[in-house]
């Protein structure tokens, strides 16, 4: 039996995840993808065929794959495998720039470099599947992805936008506003992209060090503040976790007690009390 997932966001088109529970012989034959994948053995050894050499991929490892790279999986052990393969298929055309080639001396080399075998490119390769299972916003799902990115040294900033002499401040400015005026709405980073005319990688840091928050942060914010608001009013949790722009009360309630403390039901009682 093989229980695999898909989980997509329509606003995200360049982004699939894939999860792989399985407990057979469940095995992947020669292969390539178009997009870039990025992958983690979170239970059993795997043995990886990639354009023409072999490698042993052990438990807790990070796999990457380039666009168009023939590459095959199959367990150490099929009779006793069991394990979860996250993938995530970044196509291409979102970076708007070629990903750093972290290992140019080993160009099939599937398994990232050991100083990428980290916990923290673990959590973070989690926390994108765990955020589009949740229906999180566009913008929550693209910052964790594009921090994986980093973690996973597969993106890097561009040295030259430091020192572009470049008027940041007004850019940032705009997209602040945007966000003031459109918190409820499904943003993602190309929209933020077009308004400010600066790179979304270089966008997102800039932000912070502006006002101290990532945009998607800054965005639930404003959300929540208003969701308190129409609580105080009276009006029904799940009205409201829509009204406030979340997709499902579960992420409203989860990004709400974050915030405030409390979930949005006891919230609304110790107002009325």
């Amino acid at each position: 039996m093989t229980d695999i997932i898909f989980w997509r966001d329509p606003d995200l088109p360049f982004l699939e995840i894939k999860r792989c529970d399985t407990v057979d012989n469940l095995s992947y034959k020669k292969h390539f993808h178009e997009e870039i994948s990025i992958g983690l053995i979170e239970k059993g050894p795997t043995r990886i065929w990639s354009a023409g050499k072999r490698f042993e991929a052990a438990q807790g490892q990070m796999v990457y794959f380039p666009p168009l790279l023939p590459h095959a999986c199959h367990p150490e052990n099929p009779s006793d495998w069991k394990y979860t393969m996250i993938f995530i298929f970044i196509h291409p055309r979102w970076l708007g720039q070629t990903p750093s080639d972290h290992d140019s001396h080993q160009p099939h080399m599937p398994i990232l470099h050991p100083k990428y075998q980290n916990e923290r490119s673990r959590h973070l390769i989690r926390s994108c599947r765990t955020l589009l299972q949740q229906n999180a916003t566009p913008l929550e799902v693209e910052s964790m992805l594009m921090a994986l990115m980093r973690e996973t040294g597969l993106l890097q900033e561009e040295a030259s936008l430091a020192s572009s002499g470049v008027h940041t401040s007004p850019a940032i400015l705009r997209v602040k506003q945007y966000l003031d005026h459109h918190y409820k709405d499904r943003i993602t980073l190309d929209i933020l992209q077009d308004i400010s005319g600066i790179s979304k990688f270089h966008l997102i840091r800039l932000f912070a060090e502006t006002y101290h928050l990532a945009p998607h942060a800054y965005q639930n914010l404003l959300r929540i503040n208003y969701a308190k608001e129409q609580l105080l009013q009276g009006k029904a949790i799940a009205d409201v976790a829509s009204e406030s722009g979340f997709y499902d009360q579960s992420h409203f309630t989860k990004v709400f007690s974050g915030c405030v403390g409390t979930t949005p039901l006891r919230y609304a009682k110790a107002a009325s009390s």
